[in-house]
C-alpha cells in the first residue's frame, strides 16, 4: 500500500507573490469560489501577496488568469496546514 500523501487536496492554502498591485475584489470576480486575501509587502506598492484557499483546479485557473492578464508571478508556495 502506498502511504504517500497527495500534494493537493480540497483544504490546501497557497501564497502567491505577484510583481504588480492587484485589486482582490476585481480578481475575485473571475472566480467567486476562491477565498482570497491580499497583503502589500513592500513600501513602493508594486508587489502583492495573495493568500488563496482552493483546490488544485482553482489554483491552476487563478494562475492562468494572472498569466493571461500579463502579471508576473514571482513565487507560489503551498502552505501546509499543521497537523493536530
Amino acid at each position: 500500500m502506498d502511504d504517500t500523501q497527495p500534494i493537493f487536496d480540497p483544504t490546501t492554502s497557497y501564497r502567491i507573490e505577484i510583481q504588480e498591485r492587484v485589486d482582490v475584489n476585481w480578481l475575485q470576480s473571475f472566480d467567486s469560489s476562491l477565498e482570497l486575501a491580499a497583503d502589500d509587502i513592500n513600501h513602493t506598492g508594486d508587489t502583492t501577496v495573495l493568500s488563496v484557499h482552493t483546490d488544485q483546479s482553482g489554483i491552476i485557473g487563478l494562475l492562468r488568469s494572472l498569466h493571461g492578464l500579463g502579471m508576473t508571478i514571482l513565487q507560489l508556495q503551498i502552505i501546509r496546514r499543521k497537523e493536530v
